[in-house]
């Protein structure tokens, strides 16, 4: 069955094949599908799982997990879980209540989730707030005019630069809901950065380790250990640094 709501309406929690929403819907209940597209609003109490394409243009709000094989979103998204199994893309905001997992993880705006990134490939141009660990094999940070923090950082290529406004000042700054009172990005690292491939700008870590590490300009590192090459920037700070 099929379900298109023009307006404003309801969909009960059940089995479906497509679901379209042009306007602002409420999902009563736990949902699967095969194809989920709302150009507006919507918001979900239970979980939201679709087999195929999930797009959102405008907002949703989901109380459960959200899950697609491709998940494009276009506006601002809010959900337990959020789960692509090809890939996701998000232009705008997103708040994860728990993990975020996918295989092509691209992200243009503020990024916030509470429990850990998995990815085969997880790029982000803006800012991220996340304690658990960022994990996947490219992981390219750009940050833009905000303080960003991760717990921790592992992959075979690591790399964080000072990116570009992508979104706008006003825009970002509202979908972080704080002041962008950094005059350029800056990414702080809790526990430790460990990859093949390694180049930071603008990263606070207490500890870096790879093959290959590049240490760019306005770091804060406290101990670095490498196997191949090691290029630090008179402008960083670095505590210590071995050859292992």
């Amino acid at each position: 069955m099929d379900i298109k709501i023009s307006g404003s309406g309801v969909v009960g929690g059940g089995e479906y094949e497509e679901i379209k929403i042009s306007g602002s819907a409420k999902i009563d209940g736990d949902v699967h599908c095969e194809s989920f597209a709302c150009s507006g609003s919507v918001h979900g109490e239970g979980h939201l799982i679709c087999k195929g394409d999930l797009k959102v243009s405008g907002s949703a709000k989901v109380d459960g997990p959200v899950q697609g094989k491709s998940v494009h979103v276009s506006g601002s998204v809010r959900c337990g879980d959020l789960r692509g199994s090809e890939e996701i893309h998000v232009s705008g905001g997103a708040e994860i209540d728990g993990n975020l997992t996918g295989g092509e993880v691209h992200v243009s705006g503020g990024l916030n989730v509470r429990g850990g990134i998995e990815a085969d490939e997880f790029r982000l141009s803006g800012s991220i707030n996340c304690p658990g660990l960022v994990n996947a094999e490219t992981v390219d940070i750009s940050l833009y005019r905000a303080y960003s923090t991760v717990g921790s950082i592992g992959g075979s290529e690591v790399t964080v630069r000072q990116g570009v406004n992508v979104v706008g000042t006003r825009l970002l700054a509202s979908l972080l809901k704080k002041r962008l009172s950094s005059p350029v990005g800056r990414l702080t690292v809790r526990d430790s950065i460990e990859a093949d491939d390694v180049e930071l700008m603008n990263t606070d870590c207490p500890l870096v380790t790879g093959a290959r590490i590049v240490i760019g300009k306005g770091c804060k590192i406290g101990t670095v250990r490498y196997s191949e090459s090691l290029e630090i920037d008179p402008d960083s700070e670095v505590g210590d640094s071995a050859r292992v």
